[in-house]
């Protein structure tokens, strides 16, 4: 009997015919997209959420082990999702009134989201200048020891205002998450803040909903070292650490079910290792039924190979990446490099791709097809390159390389992929934004 075969892996047949039901689905996927769900965002979805959410509560245990809470008086629902091995290349989006796409919040703006709810908890009624001063006064006395970062968003006699408006601004961009969470209010657009220096406006907290915000425990509950930031995932993720030797099979197959779940619903791309216990489970015949039968409990769907999975959500209910597309010079240049990976013998080329590698064969397009991105030229390769390596990540298609910045490990998904370049040199009214047309076509499995 396999490690998936034991009672505790499967779905009773009331259970399976529960995650079927289209509304529960419809639950799942929104907490796969966004963990924190708000009676003010979506009404209709949340009313569904709080009357499901027995079901939904029992589909999060059993398929991933991540808690489910609904908070009905509060207007809240919450989706407590950790990962021992937290995805990187995934950082909040910053909603902008009037752009045309989002913004990523950068490590500067998390940090300073966190401290902002910090003080938030302390005084949930405050002014943006308050919040302000309370920050810089946290930052002087932690920044010199590199615990938090500088935070200076008033320009020193003498100094320049580029640093302090883009301090201003991260700022701005943290209270910008969390009025998109609608865990704050403020009486103003916070875009007068952003273009306003001397502006000033009132914030005022939800302390119910700041409480629910932290997945784990407070820091100040738990044995963190602040000085040692590569044993802060451990500690925040004690719960997912390995189980002890006494341990039940029955523990062991729980545990092997959570780990390799997660992996299914949370990323593009699998890879089932068998030298580890999520590997080995995907790669068993139960195991795999299970993996599909609880990415299609969230509307998702698998296209297994004995090397590589690729889990893709047709309904667009869990993510914002859409590929292929070809719609723009950005999408084009993601599937440009990407003819270059899947075309026949790259298998044996690097299994790594670099910055620099990209940039040159994305320069190498534009010097074949003088006719392509010909409005783009002015910003060169790199900018290309750059937005389209960061596309081909979100397919699976590349990996971090967990090394330094500018390397990625091209997955086995290159190879699931034929591109067909068209390079229509005459002008005309279907190449308005250059004079390239690409295709990408899934290849059957083999």
């Amino acid at each position: 009997m396999s490690d998936a075969d034991t009672p505790a892996d499967g779905y009773t047949d009331d259970e399976v015919a529960e995650y079927s039901n289209p509304e529960v689905r419809t639950v799942i996927a929104s907490f796969l997209r966004s963990q924190f769900l708000t009676i003010e965002s979506d009404p209709d979805l949340f009313r569904l959420a709080v009357h499901h959410k027995d079901e939904v509560r029992a589909w999060f245990a059993s398929s991933v082990g991540w808690p489910f809470a609904a908070y009905p008086s509060d207007g809240m629902c919450r989706l407590y999702k950790r990962r021992w091995d937290p995805p990187s290349d995934r950082p909040p989006r910053i909603k902008l009134q009037g752009a045309s796409k989002d913004r990523t919040a950068s490590p500067f703006v998390i940090t300073l989201m966190c401290l902002v709810c910090e003080q938030l908890w302390r005084h949930p009624e405050t002014s943006f200048n308050d919040l302000q001063r309370a920050l810089v006064q946290t930052c002087a006395t932690e920044s010199e020891s590199g615990r938090l970062p500088r935070f200076q968003p008033v320009a020193q006699a003498g100094e320049g205002r580029a640093r302090a408006n883009a301090h201003r601004l991260g700022l701005v961009d943290a209270l910008r998450l969390l009025e998109d969470w609608h865990v704050i209010d403020v009486d103003q657009s916070l875009d007068i803040a952003e273009q306003d220096h001397r502006a000033d406006l009132v914030i005022v907290a939800r302390r119910d909903r700041l409480a629910a915000l932290p997945a784990s425990l407070s820091p100040s509950l738990l044995d963190i070292d602040l000085d040692r930031p590569e044993t802060h995932v451990p500690a925040l993720c004690g719960d997912q650490a390995e189980l002890p030797e006494h341990a039940s099979a029955r523990q062991h197959d729980r545990r092997r079910r959570h780990t390799a779940l997660r992996i299914v619903v949370d990323d593009p791309g699998v890879t089932p290792h068998a030298d580890s216990d999520a590997g080995r489970y995907l790669s068993s015949p139960s195991g795999q039924r299970q993996a599909i039968d609880a990415a299609a409990a969230a509307g998702l769907v698998c296209n297994v190979r004995r090397d590589w999975w690729i889990v893709s959500d047709p309904d667009g209910a869990t993510t914002d990446v859409t590929f292929p597309l070809a719609r723009n010079i950005e999408e084009q240049a993601a599937l440009v490099l990407l003819q270059t990976l899947s075309r026949p013998g790259s298998e044996e080329s690097s299994p790594e791709l670099s910055l620099e590698e990209a940039i040159a064969r994305i320069q190498e397009h534009l010097e074949e097809h003088p006719h392509w991105a010909a409005s783009h030229r002015s910003r060169g390769a790199q900018r290309m390159a750059k937005n389209a390596v960061t596309r081909l990540v979100e397919a699976g298609i590349l990996m971090n390389a967990g090394q330094a910045d500018g390397r990625w490990v091209i997955t086995p998904a290159a190879h699931m992929w034929q591109v067909r370049v068209s390079d229509l040199t005459e002008p005309s009214s279907t190449a308005a934004s250059g004079s390239a047309s690409d295709v990408a076509e899934g290849l059957s499995d083999e």
